[in-house]
């Protein structure tokens, strides 16, 4: 198996779910090594749909590196990596901006074909459907309180404050971080993550991502679709957009 090591500096921003786990353990084990000998600066964002308990589970399951921020509950909750906290003004910032999960439930009660989940994160209310509601009408319902609507695919759909989403806590974290987005790659995989794209930093789509994220992806031309999942397309799409080179 080649050895690769990073050619300059990097904020990877990893989308997870079980497919990186479940495949590809070598590649998985050599990414890790490689990480944890980068000879330049290096910062991990591990990212999700899912709680942030679901995400440190995800990481520690497939032995990663530690991150510096998890990026749970669809971008609304930021947390420090090692555990110790959110980060600030990051995540007091997403806070000022959501009205409540009860006004939420109260301002789409009228739309009949949502059923509010108990969604445990703190900035973000779910909605379960099995008859596809009026987005138009979800939408002016979510606007009228602040908030934005963002499909989830499989009969869910999120509402989260408006302005954010995976893509623009990421923007706001490099700014607050000074970091510059030519040093960032985002790896997208789920529904609602073509908001990581199109915001000056380049971008990859895993393979198995839905259809509609694929085609929305064909629309920038800085992101990349790697035919592999899992660490292999991690090391496909770092090669691809020139941080890695073989190492001696």
């Amino acid at each position: 198996m080649s050895t690769y090591a990073l050619t300059r500096p990097l904020l990877l921003a990893l989308d997870l779910d079980a497919s990186f786990v479940e495949t590809f353990p070598d590649e998985r084990r050599q990414l890790v090594e490689m990480l944890g000998a980068a000879q330049h600066p290096l910062r991990i964002v591990y990212m999700s749909h899912e709680s942030a308990e679901a995400l440190i589970h995800l990481a520690a399951d497939a032995g990663l590196t530690v991150p510096h921020m998890l990026m749970a509950d669809s971008g609304t909750t930021a947390l420090k990596g090692d555990g110790t906290g959110t980060i600030e003004p990051l995540q007091r910032n997403i806070i000022q901006l959501w009205p409540g999960k009860d006004a939420v439930i109260r301002a789409m009660k009228p739309i009949t074909t949502l059923r509010p989940l108990d969604d445990n994160a703190p900035c973000r209310q779910g909605f379960q459907y099995d008859t596809p509601p009026t987005l138009g009408e979800a939408r002016k319902k979510a606007d009228e309180i602040g908030c934005q609507v963002q499909e989830r695919g499989l009969g869910r759909l999120d509402v989260l404050p408006f302005g954010v989403d995976k893509g623009s806590t990421l923007g706001r974290y490099i700014v607050q971080e000074n970091i510059a987005p030519t040093q960032v790659l985002a790896f997208g995989e789920a529904h609602g993550d073509v908001n990581l794209f199109g915001r000056g930093w380049r971008g990859v789509v895993f393979p198995h991502a839905p259809s509609e994220l694929v085609s929305e992806s064909r629309r920038f031309h800085n992101v990349f679709m790697v035919q592999m999942d899992g660490a292999k397309g991690v090391l496909e799409g770092l090669r691809h957009f020139g941080w890695l080179e073989l190492s001696a």
